[in-house]
């Protein structure tokens, strides 16, 4: 079913009119910036973050809720169907970005044009960081279904540093994080037999808050992530879904047995 979206009401903080002028004076190649219709069509309106469902797991929970009076109406609630692009590799970039709900793959292009994941956001994560010091993005960010993000200024971030002490240390903390993340996904993933590999994946990308489930990947996808072929991640997950350990319970929603996947993903011991 194709995704749509909901024209942003009219009593929004930020007019439509201005989103469009902001994007028009971007000094960036065509090439090289998501189409003005894709951004006007994924953008749903300034961001509540006083109220925001993530704001306890996300960058902004080190805030007082007095401080969201200086910069909240210039955070953009964006929504992205399955494969849209957030931000493509070596793109420069203003923005960003809080996921709200749903995944983002972040990819690199490999010397011989192949495209790698080298890991997955989920809810409560910041992406995007290396724009804050005015590198270029380093990943091709792209949704895997449907995604709701709230796109953060850097501007915002570098004002309300100057006036909240915490909000240096939470971003810090969420840098960290960043790189771990990576790190745990080469070590997750890179090795073992690829049903282990496949159990940790998917371990990793389920949500005990959300009843364990998880929005599977397309295949092609979960390939990429284990760095195998499409067909071999295909009939892994078919065995996973006939041992019972993927329970279907919606259009590509599954709930995880947990405990079975963790005994599949311990890594074999030297006889």
């Amino acid at each position: 079913m194709e995704t749509t979206f909901a024209s942003p009401p009219s009593t929004t903080a930020i007019p439509l009119s201005n989103l469009r002028k902001s994007l028009a004076r971007s000094k960036e190649p065509a090439a090289s910036r998501m189409a003005h219709s894709e951004v006007v069509n994924a953008w749903r309106g300034a961001s509540d973050c006083r109220n925001c469902g993530v704001r306890r797991i996300a960058l902004f929970g080190a805030l007082r809720m007095e401080d969201f009076d200086t910069f909240h109406q210039v955070i953009d609630d964006m929504q992205y169907a399955a494969g849209q692009q957030l931000f493509s590799e070596g793109q420069r970039g203003d923005w960003l970005y809080t996921i709200k709900t749903g995944y983002v793959k972040l990819e690199r292009v490999l010397p011989d044009g192949t495209r790698r994941i080298t890991r997955v956001a989920r809810r409560g994560d910041l992406i995007g960081l290396e724009c804050f010091i005015h590198e270029p993005y380093m990943h091709h960010a792209s949704a895997i279904g449907a995604v709701r993000v709230c796109r953060i200024p850097v501007e915002v971030i570098r004002k309300m540093e100057e006036q909240v002490p915490n909000l240096r240390q939470e971003f810090l903390e969420r840098w960290h994080r960043a790189l771990r993340d990576t790190d745990e996904w080469a070590l997750l993933l890179g090795s073992g037999a690829i049903p282990a590999r496949m159990a940790r994946l998917l371990l990793k990308l389920a949500d005990p808050e959300l009843n364990d489930t998880i929005t599977l990947p397309k295949r092609s996808d979960l390939g990429a992530m284990l760095g195998v072929a499409l067909e071999t991640a295909s009939r892994v997950i078919a065995q996973f879904e006939r041992d019972k350990l993927l329970e279907h319970v919606g259009p590509r929603l599954f709930r995880i047995n947990r405990p079975a996947l963790g005994l599949i993903a311990q890594p074999e011991r030297a006889a």
